[in-house]
């Protein structure tokens, strides 16, 4: 299951089910007390990252309704390769910054890089791909992949 924190042995999320599994609601979220030994799995999503004309990108937003996706590019070179038209930082006219929105069809791979919790078990696969190969994959409401054979 997803959670939004764990901060001081409370572990916060922001679904309207939680309270069935004895979360209080705050207001925005629902939290509850728990004991490190209760949590089977623990990780923070470190970067997204998509496929894009060959290149690896950062993703950071993905706008369903017009088909697009917010891509960045760390090297210059390929985002200069890929046709990407700089963005000027007109404070820093030295600093450009390679990045759009572009057609969803032409990010073939979105996946997320996840990372340990410190002090918690990690047992999540580190690369997940939510989307492989130009087709977005089934998931669970929170986020888990579908395994074959498995319905929503």
């Amino acid at each position: 299951m997803f959670y939004y924190s764990v901060r001081n042995n409370i572990i916060r999320g922001n679904y309207l089910d939680l309270s069935s599994l004895g979360f209080k609601n705050i207001g925005k979220y629902f939290e509850r007390q728990i004991k490190e030994t209760e949590i089977d799995s623990a990780y923070r999503v470190k970067c997204n990252y998509g496929i894009y004309k060959g290149f690896q990108v950062r993703v950071a937003d993905y706008k369903e309704k017009e088909g697009e996706i917010f891509v960045m590019f760390d090297n210059d070179s390929e985002g200069e390769a890929a046709d990407i038209k700089p963005r000027i930082d007109y404070n820093d006219k030295c600093m450009r910054y390679y990045e759009a929105y572009v057609p969803e069809s032409e990010v073939t791979d979105v996946y997320e890089v996840r990372e340990a919790v410190e002090g918690f078990p990690f047992v999540s696969p580190k690369i997940v791909y939510h989307k492989k190969d130009g087709v977005w994959l089934p998931w669970h409401e929170y986020g888990t992949p579908l395994k074959d054979g498995e319905w929503i």
